[in-house]
Order: structure tokens, then C-alpha cells, then sequence
């Protein structure tokens, strides 16, 4: 009989926020055992993502764990230019030859890709280190499952962490985690008096905040450019209680387009894209629309996901979704919800 591809579905450990203690307890615990790992994000992996991702791959080997990164199915081009920029390389779909997956800044497995489906048929333990909105699924698949939903980026939680255990951070390794910083919050526009508390930490460590900027710097890009003002010449503007709100379409680049919507005035954007049956959308919002309506992309996204055969998650005000349908009916079923959704807290 061949080893089962099952795998154990004994109850996660699972940590509630503000413990991160017992985090760096399960790092310490890992390295003690000698187990091999393998600290993976996901496909197209965002600067936070392959910051993370290597730090802790970094602070694994320095406690004695046999540990190496990877990304799942490729990595962003901006991602590509910070390693460009500090020397350092990521694997992309490493071989699955560990005893432990570490996730990081991946909330689910469909995240991953097609290299998700290969890791789920595996019979390999699964760590969770994420600050997305939880997914219940991770949970039951999960040895370890820790998610801080308060932190802005992964590379907060991953310097936390890293403090707690009292290991000493190198330049590189902070220049790397405030690139990650800086990315997931968007040059701090959605920063908490938290975020900057880490940033001097990083800057206290040596982090090199010119070249994290240099490396940041997006490269003169005429398609991106073209792309953008396409999308704006599809926009379609609607004032959903008072909020305006604006949907367009555009086969790539649908999040910095949402976002760029954000930029000229809108409260909550929403780009998306159809290719043979296959759906996928991005979405932005303001935080004061947050902050009076309560909204959460994240759950947005998750409940679109399921609706239409697929999944979705993200933060509060950042969030994707994917699925099979016409893009048409995920914009009637996202308005439905948004009728709901953004009706000011009384």
C-alpha cells in the first residue's frame, strides 16, 4: 500500500489575536523537531507576500530548521524588482519535499493556483501565518492556524513575530519587510498608528527606506497605461445610498484599476474580467466607507465566490474573487449585496 494522500484532519491549533507568543512558541517547537519546511505564498505573489515569505525562511534556518521559500504559479513583476534590487531569488513551484508548509499571506488553498490542488492531495502538515480575513477551511486542514486580521500587511506580523522570538534582524532582511510594508499599504495611505511603530523598528534594524522606495518604484509600463485609460472609458457610475460606486471591466491589472478609481473620487470600485466561462473581479474602498457602513470586501468577495462556484477573500478594504459565470451576473449579484451593504451604521 503507497503512503495515504489524506490528510490528518486533527483539530488546528488555532491562535486568537494578540497571542503571538504562542506563535513564536510553535516556531521554537518546529525548529526543535528538525522537521523540513517550506514557507510558500501565493500565486503572483505582491511584495508583502515574497518579503514574508523569505524572512521567515530566514529565521527558520538561523533557529536550525532545514527551511526554504517558494511562491506559488509566479510572482508579480513588482516583486520581481525588490529581489532584483536585494539580491535575492524565490523559488517558484518548489518541489513539495518538506514535512511542514508554512502559508504565508495566503488565506486559502485556491490562492495557490494550480500548485494548490498538488499541495491538497498531499498528505503534508499545513501551517497558516495570514492576516486576511479567516476562512474555515484552513482552519480544518491546518496543524497551525494564526491569523491577525488587525495587522495591514504580512510583513507586520512576520517582524512581530521575529521580535518575540528575540532575533536580531539583518538590513536586508528589514529593507525586504518594509518593501512588504509599504506595498500592502499603499505607501501608508491605509497605515495604523501600529504600521508606523514597526517601520521604526525596521528602520532601527537598518532598513534602507531610498532604496525600498527605489525598488518599489513601478517601471514605465504602456500597457498598464493603455489598460487604464480603457477601463475608465467602460466605467459604469452609480450612487448606492449616497456612495459612488463605480464597475468596469478589463482583462488585466483589475486592482491597480480599482484602485486608480479610488484615486479620481469613487467610494468603492470594482474591476473584473470574463474569459471562456471563468469570471474574476477586484475591489477597493475608501476607509471612511468602512468605517461608516461597516463593509468588508473580504466577506463580499467570499460570499461572490461561493455563489458562483469558486472562492474569494481579502481585507476590508482590498479583495478578490474568481469564479464560472458571465461577468453580468456577478454584477447584478454585487449590487444586491451593496444595497445592503452600504447603508450608514445607525
Amino acid at each position: 500500500m503507497g503512503r495515504s494522500k489524506a490528510r490528518s484532519r486533527a483539530r488546528a491549533l488555532v491562535v486568537r489575536p494578540g497571542r503571538m507568543k504562542e506563535l513564536a512558541g510553535f516556531l521554537r517547537a518546529t525548529s526543535k523537531s528538525r522537521q523540513r519546511v517550506l514557507v510558500l505564498c501565493h500565486h503572483n505573489a505582491d511584495p508583502d507576500a515574497v518579503a514574508s515569505t523569505i524572512v521567515l525562511a530566514d529565521i527558520f534556518n538561523q533557529l536550525g530548521v532545514e527551511a526554504q521559500p517558494g511562491a506559488a504559479d509566479g510572482i508579480a513583476i513588482s516583486s520581481q524588482t525588490v529581489l532584483k534590487k536585494f539580491k535575492r531569488e524565490i523559488p517558484v513551484n518548489p518541489q513539495l519535499n518538506a514535512d511542514l508548509v508554512v502559508l504565508v499571506d495566503t488565506s486559502s488553498l485556491d490562492h495557490l493556483g494550480d500548485f494548490g490542488a498538488r499541495l491538497k492531495e498531499t498528505s503534508l502538515k499545513l501551517a497558516v501565518l495570514d492576516h486576511h480575513k479567516p476562512v474555515k477551511e484552513m482552519e480544518q486542514l491546518s496543524s497551525f492556524y494564526f491569523v491577525r486580521e488587525d495587522f495591514t500587511s504580512e510583513s507586520e506580523l512576520i517582524f512581530r513575530v521575529v521580535a518575540e522570538l528575540g532575533v536580531k534582524l539583518t538590513p536586508e532582511q528589514a529593507s525586504l519587510l518594509l518593501a512588504g510594508v509599504m506595498s500592502d499599504t499603499g505607501y501608508f495611505n491605509f497605515a495604523k498608528p501600529e504600521t508606523f511603530e514597526v517601520v521604526n523598528g525596521l528602520l532601527k534594524a537598518g532598513a534602507d527606506y531610498q532604496q525600498v522606495k527605489e525598488a518599489l518604484k513601478p517601471p514605465e509600463d504602456i500597457s498598464k497605461r493603455v489598460a487604464m485609460l480603457k477601463v475608465a472609458g467602460r466605467s459604469e457610475l452609480r450612487r448606492v445610498h449616497g456612495h459612488l460606486t463605480v464597475f468596469s471591466k478589463l482583462g488585466s491589472f483589475e486592482g491597480d484599476a480599482a484602485a486608480m478609481f479610488l484615486r479620481i473620487g469613487a467610494d468603492v470600485a470594482f474591476v473584473g474580467s470574463e474569459e471562456k466561462g471563468r469570471v474574476r473581479m477586484s475591489g477597493r474602498a475608501r476607509p471612511d466607507v468602512l468605517k461608516n457602513t461597516g463593509l468588508h470586501l473580504g466577506e463580499l468577495m467570499e460570499i461572490l465566490g461561493k455563489q458562483f462556484g469558486g472562492s474569494g477573500g481579502g481585507h476590508a478594504g482590498a479583495a478578490s474573487m474568481k469564479g464560472k459565470g458571465k461577468l453580468e451576473e456577478v454584477k447584478k449579484q454585487l449590487y444586491k449585496i451593496l444595497e445592503q451593504k452600504l447603508k450608514s451604521k445607525k
